[in-house]
């Protein structure tokens, strides 16, 4: 296994303005401008995450006249799919664990 490529996945879609960006993907194509009014993060920030994102290989994008239109990955797709109902489904497991918690808390205090 690709131990540092499985930790640098993990913190690409871990930022949750990623995520959210990869969610807002999952369910159509969009600009930059559509991608700003579904999550609600700003236009510079939105171009920041873009950038990690393709540079991933999480999206993808292409030109319609002077518009760029990002699109979910095909391979993509499934696990961002498979996460969010994951995380839907256990979410009361997911919060109430003290061990992730634990961990949580000792990197935002850091």
């Amino acid at each position: 296994m690709d131990k540092l490529g499985i930790k640098a996945f993990f913190f690409a879609v871990g930022n949750y303005s990623r995520f959210s960006i990869l969610t807002a993907l999952a369910k159509k194509d969009l600009n930059v401008t559509e991608i700003v009014a579904a999550t609600d993060i700003e236009q510079s920030n939105v171009s920041h995450h873009m950038s990690c994102l393709l540079n991933c290989g999480f999206v993808n994008v292409r030109k319609e006249g002077t518009a760029r239109i990002y699109s979910l990955n095909k391979e993509a797709r499934p696990i961002i799919n498979g996460i969010v109902k994951h995380a839907q489904k256990y979410r009361s497991n997911i919060i109430a664990c003290d061990i992730a918690n634990a961990e949580y808390i000792s990197k935002v205090i850091e």
